[in-house]
This record gives structure tokens, C-alpha cells and sequence, in this order.
């Protein structure tokens, strides 16, 4: 069922600015070194997303619903897979494994991610998996076994490889669990299983410091603003508490093993439990620290950086839920609770048109007025930093989105550069100024908003601002009797404000 969910809502959400990056980091069209010196080497992420972007796009899958299916199946499917294998060799512990399959797919973090075509979900996926490695090692008696235990092997390695190569912040997270397994495994005398995971986890840490050392000449130049503002200690903090408090709540049911008359686990699997919550605890604790020191120098803490905190939180809630797995009643309340969550959130938030609501709206438009001129601009150019090089560096990829969007919903669109400028020539129909991606209250002025980004000659223009939940849409009339200024400022669509968002 939950599954079911995830695949409807990646199916049917609308895109985003963060997806059309991944399509612009993944064309080959002016050659692989272009592609890798302007794209993979200006990018502020690790190589590996990249590299299987590019590898769909290849395979002709470019359309943003199909890539994320391809993308975030398969790592589901390496959720699930982990399940079955590590259930099967630890059958007192299935209850651990098979509670946390249900707690990490009803994350919001991890249903929001499924419906992106970025790395996140794959992040979940292989912390999640590779925290199951670390519950099998502190359980097991045995050493790792190169014929029988193939299926681990192949689990723990692209878990590690994928903890860690994903994403800088999630490096952070996936590097400590490892190193948390390897000290583990020695200690128990799992020599083999220890090598295995420190091989993997040192690939996976050569290939982002190399990636990183590449890239770093490049965001000197590029970004030379940040998206992400600097707050106070207690703002940076709420982040993490927040997303534990998520975590914890979004499925309450494993904490009803925590009444005092609860059967307790045997001796034995007590100790793998109170190992395994220790390690869980440290790692957590000292990713969030490394995070906190490191956002200190520069600002990186956002809560989709952080998805690794929830996860984790549900490998210690799926230990307590470990505790009733022989209670069926209790046992399907958590998958009942776990699909609930799942549904809920399509109900409430699913299939979001994002994007596409702008999209539409100048579709209608046009329909009505076919000669009604489209013109569209980054959201840099409506906010302060207008002038960055970082908000020239992201208009290729915007002038890609409108391009991609028009063309899907049959419409042309001029897509205006930073410090472009054109002089509009109004005809019968309306002239429309399309703009995604935009800080708060940029629509309330639009003379200001179309000067601003480059569409001169429609100062005595009637002026509308039609507002959606990622953006707005200017639409100028031939002014009827009314001096420049005296317009009324209408906004349709009253929706929430839209943060800018990061690539």
C-alpha cells in the first residue's frame, strides 16, 4: 500500500527547480566533456547522482515522472530486498527489520523525497539499509562467509557506497555509521565483515574528497551568495529536534514497548539491542555536531540536507518495535499506522501541481488569446541578489524548465537572462511575465517585478498578478483610462508563500 502511494505521487506531482537540474547535469548534447567540466565540476554535489542521471537520459528517459520511478524503485526495491535477506538469517530479529522497512517509508521526509528525481530517496534507502547491516553485525556469530553470504556482501556494499557518495551533508552521516559498524565488527571479531565495510567506505570517501577538490575552484567563482541564510544556535538547532520530533510521532506505536509491563527481550537479544541503539545514538548525536560546526562557517542545515536524522530516530524506534514482533494485533497497528501516514500525506499534500500550476494558468491564457506573448525570467531577478553569479549560474537551467514547460503545455516562451532586457510591442491580447521560483512577496509590485527582470514598454499597462504555490504570473492589458500606478493589484490563487529553494 505504501508503495502504491509513493508511485502515485511521483507519478503526479509537478516538477521543481531541483529537477531541472538534474536534467541539465545528465544532457549530453554538447558532449560528455562539456558535460562534466560545465556541469558535473560547477555542481555542489558529489559526481555518483549524476552519473546515473546521465545514464537514464541515455536510455531516453527524460521525462521528470518516468526518471523518478526509475531512480527511486530500485531503491525501494533495495529496502525491501534487505529486509528479506537480513530476516531470513536473523529470524529473532525480523521484527527490527520488517518495522523499519514500515517506519522509513511512511517518513515524510522519505515520501516527499520518492515523488523528486534527486538523490534523497536513494539517501534514506542506503542509510537505512546500512543500519540494518550494523543490527546484523552486533546479532550475529558469524563472520562474514564469501559464498554464503553474497546477498549481505552486496547489500553492505551499496549501502555504504551510497550512504556516503550521495550527498556532502549525508556523507556526514553514512561515513560515521560506517565507521561505527567497522569498530563494531572488530569488536565482536568479525575481522572480514569489518574489511569489507572499510573498503567501501574509504572508496566512497576518496571519491566525494576528489570530486569535492575539483569543484571547489569552481564555487569560489560561482557562489558567491548563499540561499541559505545564517541564523541563531537555537534556529540551527530546531532543525534537527524538528525532524527528530517527526520522526518520533509520525508513528507512535513502537513507544507502547516502552510500558513498564512489556515482555523484555532474552539476554541475548537484549545486548545486540542496547549495541545497536548505542551506536545509532553516537552516530546521530555526533553527525548533528559535525553539521552544526561546519553551518557555524558556512550555512547548510535545511531539513532535506538532514534526512539521515529521521532515519536513524526509526532504527531505534524499529528496536523498540522489535520488542512485540510476536504481537500480531500490535504489529499490524504499526502497518496500519505506517499506510495511514502514507495515504494521508497524498490526501493532504500529494500530487502538488509544483511548476506545472504556473504552466497551465498561461495555457489557459493563450488558448483564449492565441497571439498573448509569453516572456519569463529567473527568480533570481525579482529578489536582491539579482546581480550574483550564482544567479547566473542557474539560468541555463531556468530557461530550460520554462522551455520544457511551454513546450509540454503547447505555448512559446521567451526566457529573459540576467541583465537582458526586451521592449514589449503591445498588440490585442494580453502580454504574460513568468516567474518560478520567487522570495516572498514579489508579485505585489509587478511594475517592479517586470522592470526588474528585463520586459520594458508596459509602464501604462493594466497590470494582474495571478499567484501560484512555487511562483507568479504578470499578466499585462491595454490600459483603459487609467494613469500608470492607479491599477488595482489582484492575486488570484491565494496560496502560501514560496521560500526559494536550493538546487
Amino acid at each position: 500500500m505504501i508503495l502504491i502511494v509513493l508511485v502515485a505521487d511521483a507519478a503526479l506531482r509537478g516538477p521543481w527547480l531541483d529537477e531541472f537540474w538534474t536534467l541539465e547535469l545528465s544532457d549530453t548534447r554538447q558532449g560528455w566533456s562539456a558535460l562534466v567540466r560545465d556541469g558535473w565540476l560547477r555542481d555542489t554535489h558529489p559526481a555518483a547522482f549524476n552519473l546515473w542521471a546521465t545514464f537514464l537520459s541515455s536510455l531516453g528517459i527524460t521525462s521528470i515522472p518516468m526518471a523518478r520511478l526509475a531512480t527511486n524503485l530500485p531503491a525501494a526495491a533495495l529496502m525491501i530486498w534487505a529486509t528479506l535477506q537480513f530476516s531470513r538469517r536473523l529470524p529473532d530479529h525480523a521484527g527490527y527489520y520488517v518495522a523499519m522497512l514500515l517506519l522509513t517509508l511512511s517518513l515524510p521526509q522519505a515520501i516527499e523525497a520518492f515523488a523528486n528525481y534527486r538523490s534523497y530517496f536513494w539517501q534514506i534507502a542506503c542509510l537505512a539499509s546500512l543500519a540494518g547491516v550494523g543490527r546484523y553485525l552486533a546479532a550475529t556469530q558469524d563472520d562474514l562467509d564469501l559464498r554464503r553470504d553474497l546477498p549481505l556482501m552486496v547489500i553492505a556494499v551499496l549501502a555504504t557506497a551510497g550512504a556516503m557518495a550521495l550527498h556532502y551533508v549525508g556523507a556526514v552521516f553514512g561515513g560515521l555509521l560506517a565507521g561505527a559498524i567497522f569498530l563494531g565488527a572488530l569488536a565482536r571479531g568479525h575481522r572480514r565483515w569489518a574489511m569489507l565495510v572499510l573498503v567501501t567506505a574509504a572508496a566512497a570517501f576518496l571519491e566525494v574528497v576528489a570530486v569535492a577538490l575539483l569543484q571547489a575552484g569552481n564555487w569560489s567563482v560561482d557562489l558567491d551568495i548563499s540561499w541559505i541564510e545564517a541564523d541563531s544556535l537555537a534556529a540551527v538547532l530546531a532543525v534537527p529536534v524538528g525532524l527528530v520530533m517527526v520522526a518520533l510521532w509520525h508513528n507512535p506505536v513502537p513507544l507502547l514497548a516502552l510500558w513498564p509491563g512489556w515482555r523484555a527481550p532474552r539476554r541475548r537479544e537484549r545486548a545486540a539491542e542496547r549495541t545497536f541503539v548505542a551506536m545509532i545514538a553516537a552516530v546521530l548525536v555526533a553527525g548533528v555536531a559535525v553539521v552544526i560546526a561546519i553551518d557555524a562557517v558556512r550555512p547548510i542545515v535545511v531539513d532535506r540536507y538532514l534526512v539521515a536524522v529521521p532515519v536513524l530516530i526509526s532504527a531505534i524506534m524499529a528496536s523498540l518495535a522489535a520488542r512485540f514482533a510476536r504481537d500480531g494485533l500490535l504489529m499490524g497497528l504499526l502497518a496500519l499506522m505506517a499506510a495511514g501516514v502514507a495515504v494521508g500525506s497524498f490526501l493532504l499534500h500529494g500530487a502538488t501541481p509544483r511548476w506545472d500550476e504556473g504552466a497551465r494558468t498561461i495555457a489557459r491564457l493563450v488558448e483564449a488569446c492565441p497571439t498573448t506573448k509569453v516572456y519569463a525570467a529567473s527568480g533570481w531577478s525579482v529578489g536582491p541578489n539579482a546581480e550574483t553569479r550564482a544567479a547566473r549560474r542557474e539560468d541555463p537551467v531556468f530557461r530550460r524548465a520554462y522551455e520544457h514547460l511551454a513546450g509540454k503545455h503547447g505555448y512559446d516562451v521567451r526566457f529573459l537572462g540576467q541583465n537582458e532586457t526586451t521592449w514589449v510591442n503591445r498588440g490585442s491580447c494580453p502580454v504574460l511575465a513568468w516567474f518560478e521560483h520567487t522570495p516572498n512577496d514579489a508579485e505585489d509590485d509587478p511594475h517592479a517585478a517586470l522592470a526588474m527582470s528585463g520586459v520594458w514598454g508596459l509602464e501604462e499597462a493594466r497590470l494582474q498578478a495571478i499567484r501560484s504555490p512555487t511562483g507568479f504570473v504578470v499578466r499585462a492589458d491595454p490600459p483603459v483610462g487609467r494613469a500608470r500606478g492607479a491599477e488595482p493589484l489582484t492575486s488570484a490563487l491565494p496560496h502560501d508563500r514560496h521560500q526559494r529553494g536550493d538546487q
